[in-house]
């Protein structure tokens, strides 16, 4: 959670500064570049992250082999992953700055995959601590020299140079991880490489499925309109991701546990999902619908007033975050209990479906609020809430039960009560509506009992645990500071 805080800020420091310093056009070129390596990038890691995590949770032993197997494998995905690339962009003729962004990007995709397959293995070996200590490493250098050489007036190549020397960092502090303290040798099994391509292949089709359901709506949206449009969506886009998270922090730590309940304990699996569940459900909805509220004078703020088109396409990502956060969780439990060929089937049919609904939303916004970007968030509201649909009736039968039921009602009455409030303040100063709409959710909350006493008892220990270890480690450093 503390990373995350961390790279969350990072992450966001650098969202406000690109717009600002690039331009939209050149946000569109650069987010491009992103989108069409976010789905090569799957095709590079087929899947062998989720394969990784399983295998290592279960048998902690064929680490060495099996991390050693995937770079070499991922090696070769990439380098004829360029290939096509350069067909594909040679093909769409884009703009020959265009093309270098495109290229830039894809230098640092390579060392990406490198780093994943890494945190792939410590997330198998349930060891979190490294992977967070890595990722504010690589967000550190990501931001910090991003916003000097954005300050000394560089431009995206230069950004797109920051990218690989970032990925460069995380990458070398990942091999000290694993060399020093795990001693892992990589070795390299041709015969086991077959093996875990065939293996990984279904997990391959979720996150290729994933990825180009993400990233299809630039695409979209560069065929149908123009590159300042993508600015104004990838400006919303990337900043709603940056919420994203804290599913992320409860996914990267319970996933390893649930692939190994599943075989070791089933009997245990009801009672995770059911508190995991309500957790992402009173998360999700104060974040999401005061993202609406908000929306607009967010944007201006952070990005300037040229971003003002991304005001309503945040505003409607914010009912797109609560299905997001609640299908993150499904879709987990789905690969944990290896049941991802049905997820697939899931993840297939939202993207299929997310092509005619973007051919038919982004024309309508622009000719109705001149603002295409609108019709990319609106296409993700109908697939984002068809997913959790089919998530929930795919689910084993009782592993939710009524008082998730109950419980899901009393948070999205708290959340309705929220929106009341806070919309009286929504012109007034960002903080204004912020702190009117916490105070109200948090106090219907507690009002309606919708946390458990057990919960609150294990959230009041983790708080005095907290607060032992900073009274701690004060008095340590008051003892060092004396001697």
């Amino acid at each position: 959670m503390g990373s995350q805080a961390i790279t969350w800020l990072l992450t966001l420091l650098l969202t406000i500064f690109l717009p600002r310093y690039l331009g939209a056009a050149a946000v569109g070129q650069l987010y491009l570049g992103i989108s069409i390596w976010m789905i090569m990038g799957v095709f590079m890691a087929f899947g062998m992250d989720t394969f990784l995590i399983k295998a290592i949770a279960r048998d902690p032993d064929r680490a060495p082999e099996l991390l050693g197997t995937t770079l070499v494998v991922r090696t070769l995905l990439s380098i004829l992953s360029f290939g096509i690339v350069a067909l594909y962009a040679h093909l769409v003729r884009y703009p020959i700055e265009t093309l270098y962004i495109i290229y830039l990007v894809g230098v640092a995709q390579l060392l990406w995959q490198w780093v994943a397959a890494c945190e792939a293995v410590l997330q198998g070996l349930e060891t979190m601590e490294h992977i967070s200590v890595a990722r504010v490493a690589g967000k550190v250098i990501n931001t910090f020299l991003g916003i000097t050489v954005l300050l000394l007036g560089y431009g995206i190549y230069t950004i797109g140079i920051v990218g690989i020397i970032a990925a460069l960092g995380n990458l070398l502090l990942l091999f000290i991880i694993l060399g020093r303290r795990y001693h892992l040798r990589f070795k390299v099994a041709p015969r086991r490489a077959v093996t875990m391509v065939k293996t990984s292949a279904s997990y391959l089709t979720i996150a290729l499925s994933l990825v180009f359901y993400n990233q299809v709506d630039v695409i979209i949206i560069s065929f149908l309109v123009d590159e300042q449009t993508i600015g104004w969506y990838s400006a919303s886009d990337r900043l709603f991701s940056t919420l994203l998270f804290v599913p992320t922090i409860i996914i990267i730590a319970i996933f390893p546990m649930l692939a190994r309940t599943h075989t070791d304990d089933p009997t245990a699996m009801p009672q995770i999902m059911r508190r995991n569940f309500d957790m992402m459900f009173l998360i999700s909805v104060p974040i999401g619908l005061g993202l609406m509220i908000v929306a607009d004078p967010l944007v201006v703020l952070l990005f300037g007033a040229e971003f003002a088109p991304s005001g309503p396409v945040l505003a409607v990502m914010g009912i797109v975050l609560i299905f997001t956060y609640l299908n993150i969780l499904l879709g987990k439990f789905m690969l944990a209990t290896d049941r991802q060929n049905i997820w697939t089937v899931v993840m297939v049919t939202a993207t299929v479906l997310t092509v005619p609904l973007d051919l038919l939303f982004i024309p309508w916004c622009r000719q109705m609020f001149a603002n295409g970007a609108i019709g990319g968030a609106l296409s993700y509201v109908v697939t984002e809430s068809g997913m959790v649909l089919a998530g929930l009736l795919l689910l084993p039968r009782g592993l939710l039960g009524w008082a998730n039921v109950r419980t899901g009602a009393l948070i999205m009455l708290s959340g309705l009560a929220m929106v009341g409030a806070t919309w009286w303040f929504r012109d007034a100063f960002l903080v204004v509506p912020i702190l009117v709409g916490a105070v109200t959710y948090i106090g219907l909350i507690l009002l309606l009992r919708v946390i458990s006493s057990e919960d609150r008892a294990l959230l009041t220990q983790l708080a005095r645990q907290m607060l032992q270890r900073v009274r701690r480690r004060n008095r340590e450093t008051a003892s060092v500071g004396g001697a």
